[in-house]
């Protein structure tokens, strides 16, 4: 058996970089991410008792949504990018792979 080490130069590196990102998995995480800044706003506007005027549920749930579905959305945005160049990168690189030499 090879000495530890060894094995892991001979490998490939790990193509999960070049891999596409999912979607649904980031739409959960901007969710909670955009969760948390209206959570703590929320919290510091019943410390100071300030409820906006109105129904103050319905403040708070408005706005946690918000920052839930703003969240979701921003991370969905980034990932959808993301996946774009790494399917323009593989066409480009299967692309140059099939051209014969001249």
């Amino acid at each position: 058996m090879p000495p530890y080490g060894t094995m892991a130069l001979s490998m490939k590196r790990d193509t999960a970089s070049h891999s596409q990102w999912d979607l649904e998995s980031l739409a959960y995480i901007g969710a909670l991410l955009g969760l948390l800044p209206g959570v703590t706003h929320q919290i510091y506007s019943i410390s100071i008792r300030d409820f906006h005027g109105g129904e103050p549920l319905s403040h708070m749930l408005v706005e946690m949504v918000g920052g839930m579905l703003g969240g979701s959305l921003l991370l969905c945005a980034i990932g959808w990018i993301r996946n774009q160049n790494i399917i323009k990168r593989e066409r480009t690189a299967n692309k140059a792979a099939s051209k014969p030499k001249a």
